[in-house]
């Protein structure tokens, strides 16, 4: 299981918003899912060096990526 330890379970992944600052959408959907955190981060950097990013459906400016972790804490109730 990628990114599994004893059960854990942490996810790794890219998502997209709106680069615009007048414009606040957020795309719902992950766009990918990495193996581990190093991964989505490079292709975060690697998608918004793109020529070819996908547009805003709102306003039309052009979508920015970054990555997101969700990393299980088994410590915690």
């Amino acid at each position: 299981m990628l990114g599994s330890f004893s059960g854990i379970m942490s996810r790794y992944k890219v998502r997209a918003y709106c680069q615009s600052r007048s414009c606040a959408y957020v795309h719902k959907e992950d766009v990918i899912e990495a193996i581990n955190h190093e991964t989505a981060y490079g292709l975060a950097l690697l998608y918004n060096e793109s020529s070819s990013r996908p547009q805003c459906p709102l306003c039309g400016e052009s979508m920015a990526f970054y990555s997101h972790s969700i990393i299980d804490e088994p410590w915690l109730p």
